[in-house]
């Protein structure tokens, strides 16, 4: 099978757009196009799609939407996933850079012509991360999750309302103002990477990654593919008006100051703080009943671009 095609029909933009499942199956004409509405579905997909894997995986829908399927693939596969294109298709989209530009549809017809062709696809590979049995890319405590509340809060999603949030967080942390206050709420958190427990500093939040990119054309995460089998792991210790200062930078890749953010490289990642603890893996908050969470490496996989 060259291309087959796993489109999420709840996801914001196809929800939105009666015709764009029509229209992925004119970008790739004859590519099987397995809409999937629920977790029941998705898992006979995926044993479906594991009984003749394609040469390339397409998935439409967004950053939730990765993250079930790449679940259900791993499970249904046992972590030998064939490469992935994402395609796009959801409220945030974040990951969606990772597959190229344009919409959907274009990057499915690029891909199609490409895989038709037998011309060589450009890749990279890339770690996931496990979080109780779920994989993603990037996962989140503390000030993450409550950010992303924040714009649930506002009735409104996508680029444009991430933006301007970031705007007003960035404004308000500079004046002390009562957004920064609500977002920036210390956590009693305990950490470990691979063994080694952090200083029991005030904690803001957390986040781990293994891909650079956090949509908005922004690339916080400079070590994430550092070290193949690894991820990066960064703790938000400095105050709103510090990290308000320390965001550019951040924001930037570049390295920021070692005063206002805790850093490493890891395999393995234990936390440990009052329960409930919610945590964000990409764009969707779960919650650990326990107050302790284990985030470790999932399967390794290829990101096809077009």
């Amino acid at each position: 099978m060259g291309i087959a095609i796993i489109a999420n029909p709840n996801a914001r933009r196809n929800r939105e757009w009666p015709l764009a499942a029509q229209q992925l199956r004119k970008a790739a004409p004859g590519a099987p196009l397995l809409e999937t509405r629920t977790p029941d579905e998705l898992t006979r997909a995926a044993k479906q799609l594991a009984k003749d894997p394609p040469r390339v995986l397409a998935i439409a829908g967004g950053d939730g939407t990765v993250t079930h399927t790449v679940t259900a693939l791993a499970l249904a596969m046992d972590g030998q996933l064939p490469p992935l294109a994402l395609l796009g298709g959801g409220a945030y989209d974040s990951l969606a850079p990772l597959g190229g530009k344009g919409d959907a549809e274009d990057r499915l017809k690029r891909l199609a012509l490409a895989v038709s062709s037998g011309a060589e696809l450009q890749s990279v590979q890339r770690d996931t991360l496990k979080i109780e049995g779920r994989c993603g890319f990037r996962f989140g405590v503390g000030l993450p999750v409550r950010f992303i509340e924040a714009i649930y809060a506002t009735g409104s999603t996508g680029p444009w309302a991430s933006t301007q949030l970031l705007a007003r967080v960035f404004a308000s942390s500079l004046s002390g103002g009562a957004l920064a206050r609500n977002l920036y709420a210390l956590m009693d958190l305990r950490v470990r990477l691979d063994g080694e427990e952090w200083p029991r500093v005030p904690i803001y939040g957390l986040v781990c990654s293994t891909v650079e990119e956090a949509g908005l054309g922004l690339r916080p995460f400079r070590r994430a593919t550092e070290q193949p089998g690894a991820f990066q792991a960064l703790g938000l210790t400095a105050g709103p008006r510090q990290f308000a200062l320390e965001l550019p930078r951040l924001l930037l890749g570049l390295q920021a100051r070692r005063d206002r953010l805790i850093e490493g490289v890891g395999e393995k990642l234990e936390l440990s703080a009052r329960a409930p603890l919610g945590f964000l893996l990409d764009g969707e908050i779960y919650s650990s009943p326990k107050g302790s969470l284990t985030v470790s490496l999932g399967p390794r996989v290829s990101l096809v671009r077009s």
